[in-house]
């Protein structure tokens, strides 16, 4: 601000010296002008003097135009016929003494306005920082809902806009961090409720094992069979909670790479295998020609994976589930189609929320699974989106723009 201010003293300065300069010619230039005009008078009357009076004397001629404002010097005056209050010289005299005082008068005027400028200038500018200056202070006491918008030109406005700019980004990294705080809470909470019911059971069939030494040896294995199926369940818990937080994080870098479909859904198939001999269900897979994607072919395979797995369960027995890739200049299309019991409105609306488990669920099911193929395709530059209607099944789309 100091160096500021000592440039525009400098630029002040300089229009005033200039202004200075400006009246100083102009007033010389009037001056010599009046002189010219003076002399040029003074020759005529000399010529006329001495036609008229021939017996007039130089020495006289000189005395009237050396000669002081005295009662002589005025009489000499009118005993040639020249009155000094209407002689054109009085004339003369008056208007160069009135072009010399408005020649000041403008001068002292532009001054005046310069000093004016100045001053407000400087006060405008104060205002302006101790605005920011009590701007900053309220963002420092964490009050980010203050508006500082300035649409004017100059450095102070673009400080202002910059700040404000930096307020906004504040108060949304803070909204955001109330938010994950908020979803932290619940996800500890959530987390802690699906740990706490596998490890009682848990617990308690080690207890009856341990209870009973003379137990049943069928009885004794199917404990420890279901003690195997609960770790597993706690196993994919954490692991996918752990996918999860490494995702929300972003420390997980989604690499582009060229995915053949056909390959990626072969092998997303293959992965389910398992739990789909079970019911039976018949997959049908329709590419019609060689489709790639940018994307990262790991995770897109967990996801399909996931979402593959969520189409078996919620199939119905020897049911179809119809997977179609489709091809654009502008995207590629994938659709995963079953023809089970489908979802209600309100399933729905909360069927990519993390340990949401809807009406139609199995009771071990954790309500992990979509939540993470939603976050992972997102996070890879795609999109999903879910439609169903009850008894009519459930279709997931996913786009991928070129």
């Amino acid at each position: 601000m100091r160096s500021e201010r000592l440039k525009l003293f400098f630029y002040s300065l300089l229009f005033f010296l200039f202004f200075g300069l400006l009246t100083l010619l102009i007033t010389l230039v009037e001056y010599s002008s009046y002189k010219t005009t003076v002399n040029n008078y003074l020759y005529g009357m000399i010529e006329l003097l001495q036609e008229n009076y021939p017996s007039i004397t130089e020495k006289e001629i000189i005395e009237l135009l050396d000669g002081k404002e005295n009662t002589l010097y005025k009489e000499n005056l009118r005993k040639y016929g020249i009155e000094e209050d209407t002689s054109v010289l009085a004339s003369l005299e008056q208007n160069y003494k009135m072009s010399s005082i408005l020649n000041c008068t403008f001068t002292l005027s532009m001054v005046c306005v310069l000093v004016f400028c100045f001053f407000w200038y400087f006060s405008k500018k104060e205002q302006q920082i101790k605005e920011i200056t009590n701007y900053m202070r309220e963002i420092n006491h964490r009050n980010y809902l203050l508006t500082i918008e300035d649409n004017e030109e100059g450095e102070l406005s673009i400080l202002k806009n910059e700040v404000y700019k930096t307020t906004i980004m504040l108060r949304e990294e803070s909204e955001l961090l109330k938010k994950e705080k908020i979803s932290l809470k619940d996800s500890i909470s959530d987390i802690s409720h699906q740990l706490k019911t596998p490890l009682t059971s848990i617990l308690i069939m080690l207890d009856n094992i341990l209870d009973n030494p003379k137990m049943d040896e069928k009885t004794k294995l199917d404990f420890i069979e279901n003690v195997r199926h609960q770790v597993e369940t706690i196993n994919f818990l954490i692991v996918s909670l752990l996918k999860l937080s490494r995702i929300d994080a972003g420390v997980i870098e989604f690499k582009k790479e060229n995915i053949n479909y056909e390959i990626l859904l072969k092998n997303a198939i293959k992965n389910v295998e398992i739990l789909n001999e079970v019911k039976n269900i018949k997959i049908m897979l329709d590419i019609e020609k060689e489709t790639i994607f940018l994307g990262d072919y790991n995770w897109e395979l967990e996801a399909i994976t996931n979402i593959l797995k969520n189409a078996i369960e919620h199939s119905l027995a020897e049911g179809k589930i119809e997977i179609k890739v489709e091809d654009n200049p502008l995207f590629t299309k994938l659709t995963i189609k079953d023809d089970g019991c489908g979802m209600s409105k309100k399933d729905l609306q909360n069927i990519f929320k993390r340990f949401y488990k809807g009406e139609n669920s199995k009771n071990d099911s954790i309500g992990i699974g979509l939540n993470l193929a939603k976050n992972i395709i997102e996070k890879d530059g795609g999109m999903i989106k879910v439609a169903s209607e009850v008894g009519k099944g459930t279709t997931f789309e996913i786009k991928f723009m070129k």
